[in-house]
């Protein structure tokens, strides 16, 4: 170390000792003061750029490094300043012409009164560790790109490319023997190149096969020269990799080499290590398939594979073949009607049902009806059930014909319809009676239903037993009339009539009432059933349908928010995006009224723009959007609303804290928390009672009564008790579950505290419970208090957003939107800033244009709702042509895109529209090559 400080500090033993183990450090150590100049540096410091300390000493970053890289480095010093305590950073400086990554770890130096004072750092190159994480990456987007058959020839690709070799291959054990290997994928001379067989011996192949890596880092023809096919291509070293079967099988090797020396053989195994798994799978699976085709086509049932999507038929196996009469090609072009007996339920319809719900995952078993190609009908016992064959999604369905079990049933079932025919008649009340109306028979199901035992019901009048006095005289009158004319509009009808148990009950019944002759004068039968439950059901079906109908109408707005949202955010990018533009060139030209005229249309356009968050949240039930917000003044207002709610039996009683922390959420879903607690309050009280709401800072520990955890430490604490009977303390586990409700049926839907626990956990919250029986419940939310220092944070982004864009940027950027007036608002914008933009408004034209010359673009702007393709199918594309391609989408409306999904599949961001400019720029300058740099910036 040098004697920088010697001049400045007494230096006692203690420090001598502690300065022999700074300079005996590998790491480089330095100090800088608060405004960024240098006064200690070790040994390590002085080796790495060669310069004695006393040159460096006073000095700051921007005396050595170029201005961006300084600025950097500066802004990190200062950040540990700011906040007082260690950071890690990862930081790029250029050393000998070479840029060099640095893992900075940079803590403060405090001085006797506990002040900052300085800034120490202790730095590690990386370098090495980093470029190995960006081939492999570079490796596994390479392989991940790829499906099916395609695996070898993308692995082949990605090591030349990777290796940055010559030639690649893959090959598995030939079916000549384990003597030969066939290459699965040879690439070689920048292109994919005819598969063929070869002898293992005399090759370096053959210390791989069964082996383990195998490296030759030059004079490859020396060293094997029987190898005559890598002679004739020229190939001078060579690295090979076993590849094993799950079992320990021997199953091929994978091979990379150059036309000169290789070498970095570390890196050489790991990239090989890394494809070998991923290609001993796929061998395995392609064995695997082998042996189920095997099965397949000796299986003595038969078999049919279908699409996913489509239901159509894919594969069949010969018996499915033989037992229908029909050849492979005629089944595969044959729909489901086809194998239907053509009535209901074995119709084509029904069979796309079957097929539907296996698709979603349900195992689908059942009996089918089928006719073959010669017209004849079979009974089949049908399995329906999705799964995957060769990486791809099916429906397999396997039939065994079961007509001869299906004949002998329908047989057995005729029989005992017979028996079940009288069986039934049975269990409906059966009454006769003569002509008088007295009873003379009365079966067992007329006794349990009027509470009339026979033998009190026999020799009486029926009408005076089972029907309400109201009515007897009008069924008396028709008897009568019957009895003279021989006509009754009563007879041999089926008629509903209100009857009468023995305690005076009375209930809705159906009755069938027919004459036949008796030797003593004709007599009456009455067939009578209790249809009470049956007017029940058909009420609630009614109610249900009535439900079903809201449901649907609530799912019309849904879907029309959407389309709406989807629309108006298109107009809203292009009215906010050319309203911004104009307000730049209003200040350019000084125009003052101008600006304030524009300033008033971009709130408007803004003001629309969250009306439509709105809709979304209202219908969809969209993800909040956090902000900082203070309960006192949020909760205050919203109180009376929640007040407005209340019966005036009600006593509301609200204690609500000032200057308390404030935290981080949606407001929106905070006062949807606080309306599902008083809402259950008011029905736990049965409208009666007092309900206390209460807003305070809280030291608390303790389990949260939802999801289990352990509580400690400082929160804002919303209060909401009521003096309600309390909670069960068997019900608590359960309380917070989606559906449970103690309401009584139709009272409630159990989504309230499922749906306070969903919010209050997703901004890192909890909840607490109290209640003992009779005496009321409180729970408690307990939302974390948002730190200064991130409130500083997002001022100062808040702030950065507003500025005007117009740091110049350069490069090609490809943008694709259906939309016209978008489309060509975003190319204006790219122009202002420098780039070079070209616009596509159809999404399968851009993609054979950027796919033909993916290299010739430097970013890619895609609208992800398009027809035909949209833009996340896109990327995907564009990804497998240029894996390191900068793809930004943005979208109108999407509640099925996640930022991190998309960004997990190679995309660096997912943006809304109306367009956040601000972001989008960022995005630009973070992933566009620099002028000043020269090199791509990294992002976090």
């Amino acid at each position: 170390m040098s004697q920088s400080l010697s001049s400045r500090f007494a230096i006692s033993a203690e420090e001598h000792r502690l300065r022999q183990i700074v300079d005996s450090s590998s790491a480089v150590i330095y100090v800088k003061d608060l405004d960024g100049r240098l006064c200690l540096v070790n040994r390590a410091f002085e080796r790495l750029f060669k310069v004695r300390a006393e040159r460096v000493l006073g000095h700051t970053d921007h005396d050595f490094f170029p201005a961006a890289m300084a600025d950097v480095l500066r802004a990190n010093d200062v950040r540990v300043a700011q906040l007082g305590h260690e950071l890690e950073f990862e930081e790029q400086v250029p050393i000998n012409g070479v840029l060099r990554t640095y893992l900075s770890n940079k803590f403060p130096l405090f001085d006797s009164e506990g002040r900052v004072s300085a800034i120490c750092g202790i730095s590690t190159d990386i370098s090495s560790r980093k470029g190995l994480e960006e081939v492999l990456r570079f490796v596994a987007l390479g392989v991940s790109a790829a499906t099916g058959n395609e695996v070898f020839e993308a692995i082949a690709r990605y090591l030349v490319r990777s290796l940055n070799a010559d030639f690649a291959f893959v090959s598995r054990i030939s079916d000549e023997g384990p003597e030969c290997l066939t290459t699965l994928a040879l690439y070689y001379n920048g292109g994919l190149q005819q598969n063929a067989t070869y002898a293992l011996s005399g090759t370096p192949c053959a210390d791989v096969f069964g082996g383990h890596f195998h490296f030759v880092p030059r004079d490859l023809r020396r060293c094997y020269p029987g190898d005559a096919v890598l002679a004739s291509f020229g190939v001078d070293s060579y690295a090979g990799y076993p590849l094993f079967a799950s079992d320990g099988r021997p199953l091929g090797l994978i091979a990379a080499g150059r036309l000169g020396p290789m070498s970095d053989r570390d890196k050489v195994e790991s990239v090989l290590r890394i494809f070998s798994v991923r290609a001993a799978a796929e061998i395995e699976r392609l064995e695997a398939e082998a042996s189920y085709r095997a099965i397949f086509n000796t299986s003595e049932d038969a078999i049919f594979v279908h699409d996913i999507d489509s239901g159509a038929l894919v594969d069949v196996n010969p018996k499915a073949c033989r037992a229908y009469g029909y050849s492979y090609e005629e089944m595969l072009k044959l729909d489901m009607d086809a194998f239907s007996a053509g009535y209901s339920p074995y119709t084509g319809k029904e069979a796309t049902g079957h097929l539907a719900r296996a698709a979603a995952g349900q195992v689908q078993r059942f009996e089918w009806h089928r006719r073959n190609r010669d017209g004849s009908l079979h009974w089949d016992e049908v399995l329906l059930k999705r799964v995957t064959i060769g990486g791809i999604d099916r429906i397999l369905g396997i039939t065994r014909e079961i007509t001869a079990r299906k004949e002998a049933e329908q047989a057995l079932r005729a029989s005992e319809l017979q028996y079940r025919a009288i069986t039934n008649t049975a269990l409906d009340c059966f009454i006769s009676m003569d002509e008088t109306g007295r009873v003379l028979a009365f079966n067992p199901a007329a006794e349990q239903c009027f509470g009339i035992s026979r033998d009190e019901a026999l020799g009486h009048s029926l009408l005076k037993l089972i029907i309400p006095p109201r009515f007897r005289d009008a069924y008396e009158h028709a008897l009568e009339h019957y009895l003279q004319t021989g006509h009754g509009a009563f007879l041999g009808k089926r008629m509903e009539v209100v009857a009468q148990r023995a305690d005076g009950r009375e209930f809705t019944a159906e009755l069938a009432l027919t004459q036949v002759p008796g030797d003593e004068g004709p007599r009456f039968i009455c067939y009578l059933r209790d249809i009470t439950e049956r007017t029940q059901a058909e009420e609630e079906r009614a109610r249900l349908e009535q439900q079903l109908r809201q449901a649907q109408r609530m799912e019309a707005i849904g879907h029309l928010t959407g389309g709406i949202a989807h629309d108006f955010n298109n107009l809203l990018t292009s009215m906010l995006g050319y309203t911004v533009m104009a307000q730049e060139l209003a200040e350019q030209g000084g125009d003052e009224r101008l600006g304030k005229y524009l300033s008033r249309v971009q709130r408007s356009a803004e003001k629309a723009r969250d009306l439509i968050q709105q809709m979304l949240t209202f219908s969809r039930g969209s993800r909040g959007k956090p902000q900082v917000v203070a309960l006192d003044l949020l909760l205050g207002d919203f109180i009376r609303l929640v007040e407005s709610t209340l019966p005036a039996t009600v006593e509301l009683d609200v204690q609500l804290g000032h200057d308390l922390p404030r935290v981080l959420a949606d407001p929106v879903q905070l006062e949807q928390v606080l309306m599902n607690l008083c809402i259950n309050a008011r029905d736990a009280m049965g409208s009666v009672g007092q309900l206390r709401v209460s807003l305070e800072r809280q030291a608390q520990e303790g389990v949260c009564a939802s999801c289990q955890q352990r509580i400690r430490g400082e929160f804002v604490a919303l209060t909401v008790s009521d003096s309600g009977p309390g909670i069960d303390p068997a019900l608590r586990v359960q309380i917070f579950e989606p559906f449970f409700s103690t309401k009584a049926s139709g009272q409630g839907s159990g989504m309230g505290l499922s749906m306070v626990h969903g919010i209050v956990h997703e901004y890192g919250g909890h909840i607490q419970l109290v209640s003992e029986p009779g005496q009321g419940a409180t729970f408690r939310v307990l939302m974390p208090a948002h730190s200064p220092a991130s409130a500083v944070e997002d001022a100062c982004s808040a702030a950065q957003d507003r500025p005007p864009l117009r740091s110049a940027l350069k490069g090609r950027v490809a943008v694709v939107d259906d939309d016209a007036t978008v489309a060509e608002f975003m190319g204006e914008l790219l122009e202002g800033w420098g780039l070079t933009p070209r616009i596509f408004c159809d999404a399968e034209q851009a993609g054979q244009v950027l796919c033909a010359d993916p290299y010739a673009w430097d970013f890619a702007i895609l609208d992800q709702s398009m027809p035909r393709l949209s833009g996340l199918q896109l990327a995907r594309r564009l990804l497998a042509s240029r894996a390191d391609l900068p793809i930004v989408l943005y979208t109108g409306f999407s509640d099925s895109l996640l930022e991190s999904e998309v960004q997990q599949q190679g995309v660096k961001a997912l943006l809304t529209k109306p367009l956040d400019q601000q972001r989008m720029h960022q995005l630009l300058q973070a992933w566009l090559v620099t002028p000043a740099s020269g090199y791509k910036a990294e992002t976090n």
